[in-house]
This record gives C-alpha cells, sequence and structure tokens, in this order.
C-alpha cells in the first residue's frame, strides 16, 4: 500500500467501532504470532541446538554458543524498529506491520529448513545467526508498531491506554504457544524429535502468517495517518525527529522489560522434566544471555 492508498473517507460510528475491533485484533493476533516465532527459538536453544549445530564444544560451551544465536535477535530489534518506525511514518502503519509479519514469519519457517553440522559443518549456525538477526528486525518493527495502530483508532484519550495495552497479550500468547508447539510435537516424533519434530513448530509458522496477513489486510489505515497524509506532515526522517526531540527515552526504552520475563522463557524448559533431554547445563547458560 502506499500513501496514495490510504483512504480519506471519514467513517461513520458503526463502521469506525468496527475497524477498531478489527486494529486491535489484528494487532493482539499478529503480536502472538510474531511472539511465537521470536521465543520459539529460546526454547530450542536450550533443548537442541548445541546439540545439533554445535557437537564439537563441550556442553556449556555449546549451549552458551546457542544462547549467542538468541541474543542477536536482541541486538536486531533496535535496528528493526528503526527501519520500520521510519516506514511506519512515511507510507503508513498498515503497511510496515504487514512487512515486519511476513519478515518474521518467513524467517522462522526457513529456521526450521536449516541443515545441521552434520550436513554442511558451521555453515548451519551461520545461517541461524543471519535468520535469527531478521527474525529480530520483524519483532523490533512489530512490537511499536502494532501498539500505534490500535492506539490510533481510539477516538479519545479515555481508552486509549486500554486498547493500545491489548497487543502487550501477544507476548505471553505466543510464548505459551510455543510451549505448546513444541511439548506436543516433542510427544508426537518421541526419539525422533532431534531428527524432525523440533523443525515442525518453525513450519507452522507458514500457516500462522497466513491467517495473520488475512486478517491484517481486512483493516483500513489509522484515521491519524490519514490526517498527517491530508495535512502535508510527513516528516522527511522521522528517526531523527524522535532522537531530536526525545533523546532520553528513546536511549533508555529498549531495555525496559526484557529482565522481567525472559529469563523464564529461556530457563523454562531446561527444567521440565517432559521435554527432550538438553544437550548442555542448566540455569547458567540461560542466564547469561537472558
Amino acid at each position: 500500500m502506499t500513501i496514495a492508498e490510504v483512504a480519506a473517507v471519514p467513517l461513520s460510528d458503526l463502521d469506525h467501532r468496527a475497524q477498531l475491533r478489527r486494529a486491535v485484533i489484528a494487532s493482539t493476533v499478529g503480536t502472538t504470532i510474531e511472539w511465537y516465532d521470536f521465543l520459539l527459538y529460546g526454547q530450542m536453544a536450550a533443548l537442541v541446538f548445541a546439540k545439533l549445530y554445535f557437537p564439537s564444544s563441550d556442553p556449556l560451551t555449546g549451549t552458551l554458543q546457542a544462547f549467542a544465536v538468541f541474543a542477536v535477535g536482541f541486538v536486531a530489534r533496535p535496528v528493526g524498529a528503526a527501519i520500520f518506525g521510519h516506514y511506519g511514518d512515511r507510507i503508513g502503519r498498515k503497511a510496515a506491520l504487514i512487512a515486519t509479519l511476513l519478515l518474521t514469519g518467513l524467517s522462522t519457517f526457513l529456521v526450521g529448513c536449516v541443515p545441521t553440522y552434520e550436513q554442511i559443518g558451521v555453515w548451519g549456525a551461520v545461517l541461524l545467526v543471519a535468520l535469527r538477526f531478521i527474525q529480530g528486525i520483524g519483532v523490533g518493527g512489530e512490537w511499536g508498531g502494532s501498539v500505534l495502530l490500535s492506539m490510533e483508532w481510539a477516538r479519545t484519550g479515555k481508552n486509549r491506554g486500554l486498547i493500545a495495552s491489548w497487543p502487550q497479550f501477544g507476548g505471553p500468547a505466543g510464548f505459551f504457544l510455543a510451549n505448546l508447539a513444541i511439548l506436543a510435537f516433542s510427544q508426537m516424533s518421541g526419539d525422533q524429535f532431534l531428527s524432525w519434530g523440533w523443525r515442525v513448530p518453525f513450519w507452522l509458522s507458514l500457516v500462522m502468517v497466513g491467517i495473520g496477513l488475512w486478517i491484517r489486510l481486512g483493516i483500513l489505515e489509522t484515521p491519524i495517518f490519514q490526517q498527517v497524509i491530508a495535512g502535508e506532515r510527513v516528516a522527511r526522517a522521522p528517526v531523527v525527529e524522535v532522537l531530536k526531540r526525545q533523546p532520553k527515552e528513546s536511549s533508555s526504552s529498549p531495555s525496559r522489560g526484557w529482565d522481567r520475563w525472559f529469563p523464564p522463557s529461556c530457563m523454562a524448559p531446561l527444567f521440565s522434566p517432559t521435554a527432550p533431554k538438553p544437550s548442555g547445563p542448566r540455569a547458567t547458560s540461560c542466564s547469561s544471555f537472558c
């Protein structure tokens, strides 16, 4: 979608409420899918990746290497926020969020296709790093963009905070779905989990992306962005404007909240009695990178 395609016709109250509901659902479902993709790697890093992609290292070092690749996604998130923040303010929220959904989902699907160390040697780990970086870029653009999409459909400030908070439900929901998928396919594949069972949850991302894409294509551009277009107030360099006007908030916001729920999201599978046996040590390796 381009700037020229943004609808400028005012909506009735009924249509506006319908679009608000669609925007909240689209943001929440899309965020759930993207956090499923992002956190699924963290679960697999604790369970199988050290053995499959770093077998030449001792168990401790291999697990630390697997979580080092997990950390690459966090490094990429500010990059994604800058890229999609720029284009979201230039061409529209909807187009940017469709791009983040496709970027994260397709990279997650490809993680499930990466050959192991036995097949292509160290290049398997290199591919994981590249795909993990792409995932981080997608999630970096998704998290703030989905909140903005929901918030800008609110007509007044009365319920704007509640509306904007709904996409944040996608974090724990995606974590839950990632755990559910791993549990289901570890039971279904049994002893074959290390050979093919671990790949299926990554492949499922493609189906989930199709659902999220269908939902997001059904929403309109936000009224606030339509007003920006109508008033010809589109910034040439939105990220630069943010850094100039709010430097303190911009520098501190990327790290907020990571220390509260990412450590347990990594450590949980290491202590699960029903999950496949991890190939490395326990909490020490997780806490080093979460």
